[in-house]
């Protein structure tokens, strides 16, 4: 016994150095780690954009709409992870999650508050109605035939006629598109009369499809018109405000532009200097999108830089000749300040939103940095532009804009860090063809670098790639840098003496040369591959990635590598949906064989097909009126559709008068009523109304996957009710 008991003692002091062994080791990997996340201390602050947007995200994937007291809880996550980060400021562990969790909570707040405080939608009559409201801008706009229109934004409108006489004018603006042979030319601060016909804000075309009524939520959009007669326009006698003014001086250098550069090179001229989207023509737009050019074409950071830094280079060599003006102040700054304000200029010129904003933003954080002797362009000067950004637009972190401006940028500030040493080598080596390959490779590697992260933005947004941006971004950009906007400020300069075309015909010259180099580019094999759409949740992965890549330090940061490849193949490996209905039960369509066919009709609602060749990335066709065509096989108005685990039946124009239709029938897609089949998932037209757009997917083992847009929107805020219906723009009584 007393044997057993030295052996009772040995096998318990093995079992205790065991466990001192083991905790010693997780000590040891505790310690590790923390020395690890404390060398990447000075880049936590970078990290915060990216939690804000991440809350932001998780509000705007909610399936329902958090009411104020979850919003009150989420303030008091915020204030509760701010003051413990206060108090334990030396603990990393309450340091990092109260961070993480305090950023993601002011993000959903954010967001929140913005959605909550747009007015409702109003409930616009169904049929020819006559108002009046104040013009708020004016852009013109080219039609599919070619023709143009002007197209109006209108503000405190008023119906004149029926039960809306004496109403409140709206609390949203109302898009109007003019008719194309009136002869009107409204301007910013005029009061306009139309007999219009008015539609709400489309229900996505299929469930999880582009939002058009969340975007109009937060644009403070009504909806859309269109003029039945001419219009009557009457200049108010006061003075109109300032962005009246600038809308009116807009529509006049555009004016001034096409008179003096007729045709293609024209429009984009207008474009480019003065904001006039719109105008240009659906052939030229469409060359320049599958050339990898379609930034040329809108004014954003790209056009910003290009003004800013030729108002720098003009300013700084004024102040080299002049040493006088360089004794007040360095001339670096002088030149900064001045591209700044030209800056500042050009978009309130333009009328650029977002983008281009975002670029000023980050110009006069530069100028800052400027002015106290720090580096003028870095992550952290990106990461507190994102912020404000976001502060004042959080419904920006859904849209394409701040996602491709985003990714652009941050790519290309890691990139040329990481490069950095290896360009200066280069640019300093005594070797002559080196120091030429560091000035060439610059623009290339700005192209690759800023082209290749918006790769995934655009197959999410677009669902194309152009493989071959590059090549096309090498030689347009520079020639947008030195020749185009160079003349084109040049006439902006020249127009208060009249010869603003001494200036615009070279400028045309460049044009022209750019878009040859579309169109070249865009007949190349391959330039423009469709693909399925990447999904909220590959666009959600890639970003993780390449903030991963770019934000962290070390070896350590090409991890980030695996979740942007898992996001780029993401679309490729998801189901494809079988059966699509549109939101107004008009049109259905049907993948097979590798085509997207719809039907019924010769003649689809491009809009609709469109968003559907997005998301699938398949070519168009449409159903056979008679006949078999893949999987598919109609006669009569009434298609079968076949499947796995059962067939798909589609009413298109027909009664389901024959029973032996629902043998072997799954699924009965009704397009004008509500007839089914004993046994079979039947969706019918007023299901349709009630739900909006249908999808229906395979299912693994057999059967099918139905999926509603209302389900996956869930009651959201800017989800409006069955039909489009809204607010009614109804007077409170006297009591109330």
């Amino acid at each position: 016994m007393p044997g057993h008991g030295r052996q009772v003692i040995m096998e318990d002091s093995l079992s205790y150095q065991y466990v001192s062994h083991i905790q010693a080791v997780f000590s040891r990997m505790q310690q590790v780690l923390a020395a690890w996340l404390w060398g990447q201390h000075g880049r936590f602050v970078l990290w915060l954009p990216v939690l804000l947007a991440a809350g932001i995200a998780v509000y705007f994937a909610l399936p329902w709409e958090p009411g104020g007291m979850a919003a009150f809880g989420a303030g008091m996550v915020a204030m509760a992870c701010l003051a413990g980060r206060l108090l334990w400021r030396d603990s990393l562990p309450v340091r990092m999650g109260c961070g993480m969790v305090g950023a993601c909570a002011v993000g959903l707040l954010l967001a929140w508050g913005q959605a909550h405080r747009m007015p409702p939608f109003p409930d616009l009559p169904r049929r020819a109605v006559h108002l009046s409201g104040r013009v708020t801008g004016v852009d013109a706009q080219t039609l599919r035939d070619g023709t143009q229109a002007l197209r109006v934004g209108l503000a405190d409108v008023r119906f004149l006629e029926g039960i809306n006489i004496g109403m409140p004018p709206l609390r949203r603006q109302i898009a109007l598109r003019l008719r194309p042979d009136d002869p009107s030319i409204p301007v910013a601060g005029d009061t306009l009369s139309a007999r219009v016909m008015l539609t709400p804000p489309a229900f996505p075309a299929m469930p999880g499809g582009y939002d058009a009524q969340r975007r109009a939520w937060f644009d403070g959009l009504a909806g859309h018109g269109r003029a039945l007669d001419r219009v009557a326009c009457a200049h108010p006698p006061v003075t109109p405000a300032m962005s009246a003014r600038l809308d009116t001086l807009r529509q006049g250098l555009g004016q001034r532009i096409s008179a003096a550069l007729p045709g293609p090179r024209g429009t984009v001229a207008a474009t480019v200097l003065v904001g006039a989207d719109g105008v240009i023509a659906a052939d030229m737009r469409q060359s320049f999108a599958d050339a990898g050019l379609a930034h040329l074409l809108a004014v954003a950071g790209l056009h910003l830089a290009i003004v800013m830094g030729l108002t720098m280079t003009v300013v700084r060599t004024g102040l080299a000749l002049s040493e006088r003006a360089a004794l007040f102040w360095p001339c670096r700054q002088i030149a900064a300040l001045c591209a700044l304000l030209a800056g500042a200029g050009y978009v309130l010129l333009t009328g650029a939103h977002l983008p281009a904003q975002r670029s000023l933003l980050m110009a006069a954080l530069a100028v800052g940095a400027l002015f106290v002797g720090r580096r003028p362009l870095s992550m952290r000067a990106l990461a507190v532009a994102a912020a404000v950004l976001m502060g004042l637009a959080p419904e920006a972190v859904v849209e394409l804009p701040l996602q491709m401006s985003m990714a652009a940028v941050m790519a290309l500030i890691a990139g040329f860090d990481g490069l950095r040493p290896v360009l200066s080598a280069w640019a300093q080596h005594e070797v002559w063809w080196r120091r030429m390959g560091a000035r060439v490779s610059r623009p290339l590697l700005a192209s690759m670098l800023a082209g290749g992260a918006c790769v995934p933005v655009g197959m999410a947004h677009f669902g194309t790639v152009q493989p071959w941006f590059v090549l096309a971004n090498l030689l347009a950009v520079p020639l947008m840098s030195v020749w185009i906007m160079p003349w084109g400020l040049a006439s902006l300069l020249l127009m208060p003496l009249g010869a603003e075309k001494l200036a615009l015909v070279p400028m045309g010259w460049g044009i022209g040369v750019v878009a040859w180099l579309a169109r070249l580019v865009a007949h190349l094999p391959v330039a423009h591959v469709s693909v399925p759409a990447m999904g909220s949740g590959g666009l959600v992965l890639f970003f993780a990635g390449l903030c991963w890549l770019c934000l962290w330090a070390g070896r350590a940061r090409f991890v980030g590598v695996v979740p942007v490849v898992m996001a780029l193949l993401s679309p490729f490996v998801g189901r494809m949906p079988v059966v699509l209905v549109s939101p107004d039960a008009r049109m259905v369509g049907v993948v097979t064989g590798q085509r997207l066919l719809s039907g019924p009709g010769m003649h689809p609602d491009p809009f609709i097909l469109r968003e559907w060749q997005r998301v699938t990335g398949l070519r168009a066709g449409l159903l056979p009126v008679d006949g078999r065509q893949d999987g598919v096989a109609c006669h009569g108005g009434v298609c079968r559709v076949a499947g796995q685990g059962g067939d798909i039946v589609l009413l298109l124009g027909a009664r389901l008068s024959d029973a032996a239709l629902c043998l072997g029938a799954e699924a009965v897609v009704n397009l004008h009523g509500q007839t089914g089949c004993p046994g079979a998932d039947r969706i019918g037209r007023f299901d349709v109304w009630r739900e909006g757009a249908y999808a229906l997917y395979p299912r693994a083992g057999g059967g099918l996957v139905v999926k509603r847009d209302r389900a996956v929107r869930g009651a959201r805020p800017w989800v409006m009710r069955p039909g489009g219906a809204g607010m009614p723009d109804l007077p409170l009584a006297q009591a109330e």
